[in-house]
C-alpha cells in the first residue's frame, strides 16, 4: 500500500491547512479580527503558533523571545552601566552592588538604581530572600525601568521572617512555640502535593487543639504554635511562615518591569505577597509619556492570602492602570486564596493594559489545602474594565467562582488553552455559579482549539446577557452552558 504522506488519502500538508491538531507538528493560530481592531500596542502584536503533543496539548511559541519583546520598550536589559548584583552571600552595609562584592537585599538594588534616574539591570543570584532582603522593605518602589535576572537557580522571594529554632512548648508538648506576630499562612518546605506546591498547615483555634492535630498551627496575635504533620521538630528550614500586608514585587511608578532569567533553569519564585494585592502587584497612579512593558518568563507567584482577615485576599498577579503591554511566559500563579492573572484599569484615565500569557498554569484558587479562604470570585484569570488578554495554551481549573471570569468591557483570546474545574464561591459566602469561562457585562472572548472540562453541574459557558462566546475548532461542551449572551463560533 502507498501511503506518501497521506492520511485516509488526504494528505498531511491538507490536515494541517485545515487546522487539524497533528502531534509533533506546528499551527498557527490567528488573532480575531475583532480582537485585533482593538489592539493598541504599535511596539509589539502577539503571533502565536501551537505545536501539538500525542495527546493532544499544544505548547505555544510566540515570534519573539520574551526578552526580545521586553527589549522594544526599554533598555533596562542592556543597561550595562548600571548593573548591580545581589546575592545571599553579599552584605548590604559592606558590600559594594559589584559582582566582586554584592550587596544581600534585592531592595538595595533598587534604591541605588532609582537614585541614578537611569534604567538598570539588577542580577540576583539564586537563594532565599525574605521579608529582609526582598524587593520593597522601607516602600522602596522602582522609579526607573528595571530587568531583574536571576542567576544560578530558583531565587525564592516571600513575606517570611527566619527564626531562631524553639523549643517544644511546655503546656502542649507536640507544639513548637514561639513569638511570630502578624501571621496568614503556614506552608511545609520538606513536602509537596500531588500540583508540585508544598502543603499548607492546617489553621486551628487553639492551642490546645494545635497540640492534638498534627499537621496544624495556631497564633494569638502575639505568639505561634506549630505542629508538623511529621512530628519533626520545627525551624526555618522545613517550615516556612507567612505574614501579611508586606509586599514582595510591588511597583506604584509607570515602569518596565523585567523579571528573566540568564539560563533555561534559572527563575523567580515569589511566596505570599501584598494582603489585598497580589505577590506581583502593579499599580501606578499617572499615565507615562510612552507605553511601558512588564515582562515575566519562568516565574511563580504562590502562597498568597490566608486567614488573618476578610481584607486578605491575595491574589497572584494583579496589574492595575498598565498602559502597555504585561507578558508572562511559562508562569504559575497558582495556590492563592484570590485570584491567579488579573489585569484591570481602575483610576488612570487614559490608560490602555494588554496582557498575554504564554503556557501559564493558575490552579487551585479561592479554596486551598488547610487554608481558611475569604475571597469571593476567586479567579484563575480575569480581565475588567475595556482590558485585552490573549492566552496560549494556558491551564486554568480549580477556582472559585468562575475559572475565567471576564467583566465590563474585556476582550479576551484564547488559543489552545485548557478550562477546568471551577468550585463557585458559595463556599465563601458568594453566589457566583460554578463555571469553566464566564463572561459577565460586555466581555467577549474568542475561543480557539481549547478544551472545556468541567463535570455535569457545572457551567461550560456563563455567558451575560450582553456578553458574547464564540469558539473555533472545538468541540461542544459536555455539559451544559448558560447562553443569556451570544455563544457562537467565528
Amino acid at each position: 500500500m502507498h501511503m506518501s504522506g497521506s492520511i485516509g488519502g488526504t494528505s498531511l500538508a491538507s490536515v494541517l491547512k485545515l487546522g487539524v491538531p497533528v502531534p509533533g507538528k506546528t499551527i498557527s493560530a490567528p488573532m480575531p479580527a475583532d480582537f485585533a481592531a482593538a489592539w493598541t500596542v504599535a511596539e509589539y502584536t502577539p503571533k502565536v503558533s501551537l505545536t501539538f503533543g500525542a495527546r493532544g496539548l499544544p505548547v505555544a511559541s510566540l515570534d519573539k523571545t520574551p526578552s526580545e519583546i521586553f527589549d522594544l520598550f526599554s533598555t533596562a536589559r542592556s543597561a550595562l552601566a548600571n548593573t548591580y548584583y545581589v546575592s545571599p552571600t553579599g552584605n548590604d552595609t559592606t558590600g559594594t552592588g559589584t559582582s566582586g562584592a554584592p550587596w544581600r537585599s534585592i531592595w538595595k538594588a533598587v534604591q541605588a538604581a532609582n537614585a541614578t534616574g537611569q534604567p538598570a539591570k539588577v542580577m540576583v543570584a539564586a537563594g532565599d530572600y525574605g521579608i529582609p532582603n526582598n524587593q520593597v522593605l522601607g516602600n522602596v518602589f522602582p522609579t526607573v525601568d528595571m530587568a531583574f535576572i536571576a542567576t544560578g537557580g530558583r531565587v525564592v522571594t516571600g513575606t517570611w521572617a527566619d527564626f531562631n529554632a524553639p523549643a517544644a512548648d511546655a503546656t502542649y508538648p507536640n507544639t513548637y512555640k514561639f513569638a511570630y506576630a502578624n501571621c496568614t499562612r503556614v506552608i511545609d518546605l520538606v513536602n509537596v502535593d500531588r500540583d508540585g506546591f508544598y502543603p499548607d498547615l492546617k489553621h486551628v483555634s487553639s492551642p490546645a487543639i494545635c497540640n492534638r492535630t498534627p499537621g496544624s498551627w495556631h497564633q494569638d496575635g502575639t505568639s505561634i504554635w506549630l505542629n508538623r504533620a511529621d512530628g519533626a521538630a520545627v525551624t526555618s528550614a522545613n517550615t516556612r511562615i507567612l505574614r501579611a500586608s508586606v509586599a514582595v514585587w510591588r511597583m506604584t511608578s509607570p515602569v518596565s518591569i523585567f523579571m528573566g532569567n540568564e539560563d533555561g533553569s534559572s527563575g523567580f519564585e515569589t511566596q505570599g505577597g501584598f494582603s489585598t494585592g497580589a505577590g506581583l502587584d502593579y499599580r501606578p497612579t499617572t499615565l507615562p509619556a510612552s507605553r511601558k512593558a512588564v515582562v515575566v518568563e519562568k516565574s511563580t507567584f504562590r502562597y498568597n492570602g490566608g486567614i488573618l482577615s476578610v481584607a486578605h485576599t491575595g491574589n497572584g498577579v494583579i496589574l492595575y492602570d498598565l498602559h502597555g503591554l504585561a507578558l508572562f511566559a511559562n508562569c504559575d500563579a497558582s495556590g492563592n486564596v484570590g485570584d491567579g492573572f488579573g489585569i484591570n484599569q481602575a483610576n488612570v484615565a487614559n490608560a490602555k493594559g494588554h496582557m498575554v500569557t504564554v503556557n501559564c498554569r493558575a490552579i487551585k484558587l479561592g479554596i486551598g489545602s488547610g487554608v481558611a479562604a475569604v475571597a469571593q470570585s476567586a479567579n484563575a484569570y480575569t480581565l475588567h474594565k475595556d482590558v485585552l488578554g490573549a492566552d496560549f495554551a494556558g491551564e486554568y481549573a480549580r477556582a472559585g467562582g468562575g475559572t475565567v471570569r471576564n467583566i465590563d468591557d474585556s476582550l479576551m483570546w484564547a488559543a489552545g488553552s485548557r478550562f477546568g474545574l471551577d468550585h463557585g464561591d458559595a463556599i465563601n459566602g458568594g453566589g457566583t455559579v460554578p463555571s469553566a469561562v464566564m463572561m459577565n457585562n460586555n466581555a467577549k472572548c474568542w475561543l480557539d482549539r481549547c478544551e472545556v472540562d468541567v463535570p455535569t453541574g457545572v457551567y461550560g459557558f456563563y455567558v451575560g446577557p450582553t456578553a458574547a462566546v464564540r469558539t473555533r475548532n472545538m468541540a461542544p461542551n459536555r455539559t451544559m452552558n448558560y447562553a443569556g449572551g451570544t455563544v457562537g463560533v467565528w
